[in-house]
């Protein structure tokens, strides 16, 4: 019997978190009665009543499984601890919140078994303002245009995702991981399911202006370095701008260059090549050590 993972990060969902749980009990009792399934909750360092319900559940049914890390963690890094300690021959994310129905699931697994390694929801209709929607088909464009992988406009991480994917997470120790964009990197057969989302029933989103404005930077920084059609262009542009700036400013503050001074020139340039050097140096060291792994869990419950 196969078996999927469901993993579902929270943070302050005392609300809704008992009513996913049944949802997705229904979900495998009524449609997927061929599978066996775990649900892990990841939480990232929940102040409210999250922890004890979870607790209680994990107490109560060995199949739900508890991550508690020390500190909030965000939620991309959040959803890839849980794909990683998954142990289904597939995983699904969905939010707490039920805005994505759990009865997509039928879909995904069905895609699955036709040989898909990642199938993806993609949101037909949502209820939220024209700006926000907006902003969030303009953030998907620049996505799609700055690297070589073909980001769907309306999908999130709401998906299904292979085990043969799952694995090669396994050595990611990023800090600060852009997951929608690492499943796609690594999918050979990806699909989609396409649903309408749903307007979200008890408490408050986690995401805010300020946390999405948060989750855009970093997703485009993180395929940036990775996938960055635009930003070595970019940086060559502003390294020759910058050389042939500070070469005028300086002959003109000091009299004692001018054009016939090459060596002071060639100086000049050749200063501006090795901090450009240097300044690319930096940002690869940077990016290796945030990449080294921590301790990050608080607690883990119903794990072998």
């Amino acid at each position: 019997m196969k078996k999927i993972s469901i993993c579902i990060p929270v943070l302050n969902e005392e609300e809704n978190i008992v009513s996913t749980y049944e949802k997705i009990l229904e979900i495998f009792q009524n449609f997927l009665i061929n599978y066996d399934y775990e649900i892990i909750f990841t939480d990232n360092n929940s102040y409210d009543k999250t922890e004890s319900i979870i607790l209680k559940l994990c107490k109560n049914d060995l199949k739900v499984k508890y991550i508690r890390f020390k500190t909030n963690l965000e939620y991309d890094k959040s959803i890839l601890e849980g794909y990683k300690n998954s142990s289904g021959d597939a995983a699904i994310v969905i939010d707490c919140d039920l805005q994505d129905p759990p009865e997509v699931f039928v879909e995904f697994i069905k895609k699955w078994e036709k040989g898909h390694d990642l199938v993806y929801g993609e949101v037909l209709t949502r209820k939220e303002g024209p700006i926000e929607n907006s902003f969030r088909k303009f953030f998907y464009l620049i996505m799609k245009h700055n690297t070589d992988i073909a980001y769907p406009l309306n999908a999130h991480d709401f998906r299904l995702v292979d085990r043969k994917i799952i694995n090669q997470f396994k050595s990611e120790a990023n800090l600060f991981p852009y997951v929608r964009g690492l499943t796609f990197s690594l999918a050979s057969n990806p699909s989609n399911v396409k649903y309408n989302r749903l307007p979200r029933k008890k408490g408050k989103s986690k995401l805010g202006i300020y946390n999405s404005f948060n989750y855009a930077l970093n997703a485009f920084l993180e395929e940036t370095f990775l996938f960055s059609k635009i930003f070595r262009r970019v940086t060559l542009i502003l390294v020759c701008l910058i050389s042939i700036f500070t070469i005028i400013n300086v002959s003109k503050l000091f009299s004692i260059i001018s054009i016939k001074d090459n060596i002071y020139l060639l100086l000049l340039i050749f200063i501006c090549s090795f901090l450009s050097i240097i300044c690319e140096y930096v940002n690869r060291i940077y990016f290796q050590i945030k990449k080294t792994e921590r301790i990050i869990y608080e607690k883990k419950i119903n794990f072998e």
